[in-house]
C-alpha cells in the first residue's frame, strides 16, 4: 500500500511548540506539514516560516487558506517567498475559508468562480506574466511579481466538502484533501467528482495527488479518545451550521436540540451538547480510539486511487499530541497495510 502521509496542525499551538511538532512529524517519516489559516488566530505565514526554518526535507504551506480574506496575487507572492525560503518545498492548500468571516464581513461569493479564478492567476504570477483580469470574483490590474520565483508551479491542493469544488479539482488542481469522512460511500462520491472533472480536463486521475484527510485521536482508552473526539465533531458541526450537506452524504441526522443551538451560533454551548450528537457523527467523521480500532476505520476507507493520508492530531487525556502522531506512524499504518493486502 504506497500511501504517503502528512500533518495538518491547527495554529492554536505557541510557535515553540509548533516548531517541535513540525520537527517530529519530520523525524518519524511524514513528507508534508499543513498550517491551518484561520482568521484571529495565530498568523499562518509567519508559523510557516518558523517551520521553514527548523526543518529540511518535509514540505510545506497552508492549509487551507481563501481567495476572499488574501487577495490571489497577495498569495502567490507569499507562497512564492516561502517556496524560497525552503529551496522548495512550498505547497498550497486554497479553499472556499468560513471562519472568521461573519466577524470580518466577508462574504464567500461564487466559490467555484473563485477558485478557478484564483488558481488561474496564481500559476499566472508564478511564471512571470503581466496579468490584467476582471473575473466573476477575483481582479488584478497589471500585476507582476517584482521577484523571480524559485518554481514556476507550486502544488496546489483544494479542500473541499462540496460536488462542484471536487469536480473543480480533478480539473485544475495537483491534489485534493477530502476532509472529515470515514464512510466508503462518502469516499465513493468524492473519488468519482474527481474522476469525472480530471477527464473534462483530459487528464488521467493518477495525476492528483488524492488525500483523505481525518482528525484523529488515539489512545488506549477508545472511550476517552472518542470522547475527545466528539466534542471536537460538536464544534465543527455547529460552525458549519447552513452548510449541512455533507451531513446528508455521511447518513448522520442531528436532533433538533443541537441544531437549534448551531443555529444559535453558540459554539461553547455546542461543545458542551456533544452528548446530543448520534453516534454515527463520531464514528463515521474522525479516527478514534486505540490503534487497533483506528486502523479498522481507516482501512475500511481506502480506495483505489487515494495516495495520501493527512492527519490533524488531538491529545487523548493525559497524552500529548507528539504521541498521536508517533503512534499514527508506528501502530496504526502497519495495522491498515497488513489489513489492506
Amino acid at each position: 500500500m504506497a500511501v504517503a502521509l502528512g500533518v495538518l496542525l491547527n495554529a492554536e499551538y505557541p510557535v515553540g511548540e509548533l516548531i517541535e511538532l513540525a520537527r517530529l512529524s519530520e523525524d518519524v517519516g511524514y513528507d508534508q506539514v499543513w498550517y491551518t489559516d484561520i482568521r484571529m488566530f495565530r498568523e499562518c505565514y509567519l508559523g510557516l516560516a518558523a517551520i521553514a526554518a527548523n526543518t529540511r526535507r518535509v514540505q510545506i504551506g497552508p492549509g487551507v487558506t481563501d481567495p476572499y480574506s488574501r487577495h490571489p496575487a497577495v498569495t502567490a507572492s507569499t507562497i512564492a517567498t516561502l517556496d524560497e525560503m525552503t529551496g522548495g518545498r512550498a505547497l498550497l492548500g486554497l479553499g472556499v475559508g468560513s471562519t472568521g468571516f461573519r466577524e470580518l464581513g466577508i462574504r464567500a461569493v461564487q466559490p467555484v468562480a473563485a477558485l478557478r479564478e484564483s488558481v488561474a492567476l496564481i500559476r499566472g504570477l508564478l511564471r512571470g506574466e503581466e496579468i490584467t483580469v476582471s473575473g466573476k470574483v477575483i481582479s488584478l490590474n497589471a500585476g507582476k511579481l517584482q521577484f523571480r520565483p524559485v518554481r514556476t508551479q507550486v502544488p496546489i491542493y483544494f479542500a473541499t466538502q462540496g460536488a462542484r469544488i471536487t469536480e473543480l479539482a480533478g480539473e485544475v488542481a495537483d491534489g485534493i484533501m477530502i476532509p472529515n469522512t470515514v464512510l466508503p460511500s462518502a469516499i465513493d462520491f468524492f473519488l468519482d467528482g474527481i474522476t469525472r472533472g480530471a477527464e473534462k480536463a483530459g487528464r488521467p486521475p493518477s495525476e492528483i495527488d488524492i488525500a483523505l484527510r481525518f482528525e484523529a485521536c488515539i489512545g488506549d482508552d477508545r472511550a476517552e479518545a472518542e470522547a475527545v473526539m466528539r466534542g471536537r465533531v460538536a464544534m465543527r458541526v455547529a460552525a458549519s451550521y447552513g452548510h449541512w450537506d455533507y451531513l446528508e452524504r455521511l447518513g448522520i441526522t442531528l436532533p433538533q436540540a443541537f441544531v437549534d443551538i448551531a443555529a444559535a451560533g453558540d459554539l461553547r454551548r455546542a461543545a458542551a451538547a456533544a452528548q446530543l450528537l448520534p453516534a454515527e457523527a463520531v464514528d463515521r467523521m474522525v479516527l478514534a480510539g486505540d490503534p487497533a480500532h483506528v486502523a479498522g476505520q481507516l482501512a475500511s476507507a481506502m480506495r483505489p486511487g487515494i495516495t495520501r493520508i493527512i492527519v490533524r492530531p488531538h491529545a487523548p487525556r493525559g497524552g500529548s499530541v507528539g504521541d498521536v502522531l508517533r503512534r499514527f506512524i508506528t501502530d496504526v499504518m502497519p495495522r491498515v497495510a497488513a489489513a489492506v493486502h
